[in-house]
């Protein structure tokens, strides 16, 4: 870990004469109870992660000709009370930018990731991760084109395009081949394009991804969100559908809001439903809700507590229910 932080400082170092290098990261820490139906719980432990993803990475650009630019963006995650790094595996990529667009290459976040995490202010007591993620919509599933080891959304060996923004819309479409394949099948793939429109108060997100494994069905799905901000608060609502042809499909809705309710004070509340059904029948429905209070210290330090319930109800009408309650500070840099 420490051998690390020193190659990143060096790096930041020896880039800074000749491009804009930056070396950022977010440590989360705190205390979570986390009980489960059925299961073997245990008891409050400190650890990592409860609002936020601890992390550190190190992004820069350089300038090469007629406007265009060299990009770059490393970032892995940190476990912020182990000493605990998991090496690059969020974000390792390379790329262009101009008047063009953008274009990186590498392992990097799906159209889809982007707009459900952007578009539904996505954080550890959030629903909709408990919810959306169900066992038939869950992009690690395949590892050799998904980065299993970072949760969901990232995908490796991928080539993406993002327009520049006119009107407030940009569009992104996103490639990865697994090259996994065999004698008798084609290798896995990934396709995925998204839409977004921000203006003013309002932000909407629109991404579709396809993903075809060397056997099996393929995956295919959509989400939609957005939010908008009332000035007393910011409301955001989701909408999701997976199909993935016999293996079943599922369809999942949510709705959030962000409510400043006092001097750097916010207070968020929310709750997600999914469905997923198996040849027609109701195979399992979850609903999950949370809240949260976070406390800005300053710009760069956040207290928050937090505290979220999910309920699995099987085909059989058996209900697992997980209770999560945290709490914390955040620090990013």
């Amino acid at each position: 870990m420490k051998k690390t932080l020193i190659a990143l400082a060096a790096v930041a170092a020896m880039g800074a004469a000749s491009a804009e290098v930056t070396l950022y990261g977010k440590l989360d820490a705190g205390v979570s109870v986390v009980n489960t139906t059925n299961a073997v719980n245990q008891s409050a432990q400190i650890g990592s992660g409860n609002y936020e993803g601890s992390r550190i990475g190190v992004k820069g650009s350089s300038d090469i000709a007629g406007g265009v630019k060299g990009v770059f963006q490393i970032e892995g995650g940190l476990g912020a009370t182990d000493g605990s790094f998991s090496g690059f595996g969020r974000v390792a990529t390379l790329g262009l930018t101009g008047s063009f667009g953008t274009v990186t290459a590498g392992l990097q976040w799906t159209p889809y990731d982007s707009a459900f995490n952007d578009g539904l202010e996505n954080n550890g007591f959030a629903p909709t991760f408990a919810a959306f993620c169900t066992s038939i919509h869950c992009d690690a599933g395949n590892a050799t084109v998904f980065n299993a080891t970072s949760g969901n959304g990232n995908t490796k060996n991928s080539i993406q395009y993002t327009t520049p923004t006119i009107g407030g819309f940009n569009a992104s479409a996103l490639y990865a081949n697994g090259g996994d394949a065999t004698a008798s099948a084609s290798s896995s793939n990934y396709t995925g394009f998204g839409l977004n429109y921000a203006a003013g108060p309002v932000g909407v997100q629109f991404a579709t991804e396809s993903l075809k494994p060397v056997t099996g069905s393929t995956v295919n799905a959509w989400i939609m969100t957005g939010s908008y901000n009332l000035g007393v608060a910011t409301a955001f609502l989701g909408a999701e559908a997976t199909d993935a042809a016999a293996a079943g499909k599922s369809t999942g809705y949510s709705a959030s809001v962000s409510v400043p309710v006092a001097k750097a004070v916010t207070l968020g509340l929310g709750y997600a439903t999914d469905t997923q059904t198996l040849s027609g029948s109701a195979d399992s429905k979850i609903n999950s809700a949370g809240v949260q209070a976070v406390y800005a210290w300053n710009a760069a330090t956040a207290i928050y507590a937090g505290y979220r319930k999910t309920d699995n109800t099987a085909r059989d009408a058996s209900v697992a229910t997980t209770t999560k309650f945290a709490t914390g500070v955040r620090y990013n840099f």
